[in-house]
């Protein structure tokens, strides 16, 4: 490469060594933000994620282009003046591209001081966390919060000033709530008041946000693009024309899908556009389950857009005068050939559509490839050999 590349955004952890459950948190942010720690060549974010706790190493916040330093405060974090010291100066970093998340893991930490006093910690409820009775608790609520913050970050979406303003500051990210009225609407409302209760997140849900006498579908897509869908995927679903038309208009404009699964006794005709998303099962526990559908969603979002700022930056770094590149942010399909050949049209070159690691399997591959030779899919790896 011409020059180093920086990652969209870098993640840092700290911890306190003498804090038991510290690494285990540690290893669960890396599994969400990296890769799964247990199986490092499964499909993930790919963020570059540090640990800060027996050896307390300066933090550069110039190897990406935003930082996000997440504090586990414990009793140990607290009275260790090393660890204050530490934060002293991790504060000292702060600006509008490179944040502190702090974490109360003990009733005493939004004590701690340390030019931390005007930051908002993370809290889980209305309590603190117990992290011996309620770890998986705990860690989800941890890890949705700190999902938003990350896209909030990559949004560039509020700038340090506006920290101290005092007033609540609109969520960056938008809930699109799609469903069957017949089968889903119940599941959905309970939803809705989930995000509107436990969250900092919008919500759009079309029985009270689309005004009267407007365009539906006009009204979707100026919600959609800047939204994730969340689709309530029950009986009745597919067999409902509005349903089928907001996840086709998530998909033109490349925003986040997630699928929940709700289905009782079947379809009479499964809709192939939602194929190629990740799916999740409405489970017993409602508010654990709701809880685990929003940070999954929230997974998506935060994929979105660090994949797109990370493969522009391999498009720079790699063009050429032979092939116009275009950029995906999940894993190709055959419903990218729709956009792929208007380009193509237009253009007249030779395309690389490139998308985020790990590559598909060579049988996805062949089917892809095989439509038109002029039309390459490929992910970052592989740049250097074109």
């Amino acid at each position: 490469m011409k020059n180093r590349l920086k990652y969209p955004l870098s993640i840092f952890v700290a911890w306190h060594p003498a804090f038991a459950e510290g690494k285990q948190i540690a290893n669960d942010l890396y599994s969400s933000f990296c890769r799964d720690i247990e199986e490092p060549l499964s499909r993930g974010l790919g963020i570059q994620v540090y640990y800060r706790s027996a050896t307390l190493i300066p933090v550069d916040k110039n190897i990406a282009n935003r930082n996000a330093i997440i504090l586990l405060i414990d009793e140990n974090y607290m009275t260790d003046g090393g660890f204050q010291e530490f934060t002293k100066q991790l504060v000292g970093l702060t600006d509008d591209n490179t944040r502190i998340y702090p974490i109360a893991l003990c009733k005493q930490a939004t004590g701690i001081g340390c030019g931390l006093d005007s930051i908002q910690f993370i809290r889980y409820h209305d309590g603190f966390i117990n992290i011996r009775d309620e770890y998986e608790k705990g860690i989800k609520k941890i890890k949705s919060e700190l999902l938003h913050d990350c896209a909030r970050l990559l949004m560039k979406f509020q700038p340090v000033w506006m920290d101290k303003e005092g007033s609540k500051i609109p969520s960056p990210v938008k809930l699109f709530l799609s469903h069957a009225k017949k089968d889903g609407i119940e599941t959905t409302k309970k939803f809705k008041l989930f995000v509107e209760s436990e969250t900092k997140l919008d919500v759009f849900f079309d029985t009270v946000d689309i005004a009267d006498g407007y365009e539906f579908e006009k009204q979707i897509e100026a919600n959609i693009e800047n939204a994730a869908l969340v689709v309530f995927h029950t009986d009745e679903y597919s067999s409902r024309e509005w349903c089928r038309i907001e996840v086709l208009v998530a998909k033109r404009n490349k925003c986040s899908i997630v699928v929940v699964h709700d289905i009782k006794d079947g379809e009479k005709r499964a809709f192939p556009y939602m194929g190629n998303t990740p799916t999740i099962t409405l489970k017993g526990d409602e508010s654990s389950s709701f809880m685990e559908i929003l940070t999954l969603t929230l997974y998506q979002v935060v994929n979105n857009l660090y994949q797109r700022e990370l493969l522009q930056s391999f498009e720079t770094e790699f063009k050429n005068d032979q092939a116009e590149f275009v950029i995906i942010t999940s894993p190709p399909e055959l419903f990218n050939y729709i956009d792929l050949y208007k380009m193509k049209v237009t253009e007249k070159r030779k395309l690389i559509v490139l998308y985020p690691e790990p590559p598909l399997g060579a049988e996805e591959l062949r089917i892809l490839n095989d439509i038109d030779k002029d039309i390459r899919f490929v992910t970052p790896i592989y740049l250097p050999t074109l």
